[in-house]
């Protein structure tokens, strides 16, 4: 189940925004990994991610550097495969810092956005350790602009990268409106 809404309540768009549109312009994900250490009782837990997305090239072009691109590049030149890993203080703070390691500098709105709310809640608890989780991510701007998604799996892992994902999309979508109608004006 996926329910992912604006704070207000209204769903978005699905026939101008759908998962097709941020995948051609925003960020295809290719796959990720994570992984939480702990080494010795008395010490902190060690949690690191990786991640590799598809972007697309014109909007990569001069803006990341070649540390970030990945050995492996798709045959359809119009994507550039990037790749991170990142530590964090937890399994999804380290999967947030990777993906914005990669988007921030090809699209730096992104770095203006902060999470205000994380919460896991157990959904289906009568299946034991594979009971279904949803994750709900709050997110602002700074401006005031309040978006939330909540994405529901049998992973915590996984609904809170597609939670964090659809913050970004929303985000990413804001961006693209604000960009299309500012040309609109200058026309």
């Amino acid at each position: 189940m996926l329910r992912d809404e604006q704070a207000d309540g209204r769903e978005d768009s699905k026939l101008d925004f759908d998962k097709k549109f941020y995948q051609r312009n925003f960020f295809k994900l290719e796959r990720y990994r994570v992984s939480a250490d702990l080494r010795e009782e008395d010490k902190a837990e060690e949690n690191e991610a990786t991640i590799k997305i598809l972007v697309p090239a014109a909007a990569a072009a001069g803006k990341v550097t070649a540390r970030f691109i990945a050995e492996y590049q798709p045959e359809d030149k119009h994507y550039v495969a990037l790749s991170a890993t990142s530590n964090g203080a937890g399994t999804v703070d380290a999967l947030d810092s990777s993906l914005r390691k990669l988007l921030e500098p090809i699209y730096p709105f992104i770095s203006d956005i902060r999470l205000v709310r994380y919460g896991v809640t157990n959904i289906s608890s009568k299946r034991g350790t594979s009971s279904e989780v949803e994750v709900f991510i709050l997110a602002t701007n700074g401006e005031g602009k309040l978006y939330y998604s909540e994405v529901s799996s049998v992973s915590v892992i996984e609904a809170s990268f597609f939670a964090l994902s659809n913050i970004y999309n929303r985000y990413f979508r804001d961006e693209y409106i604000s960009c299309k109608a500012a040309g609109a004006r200058k026309r």
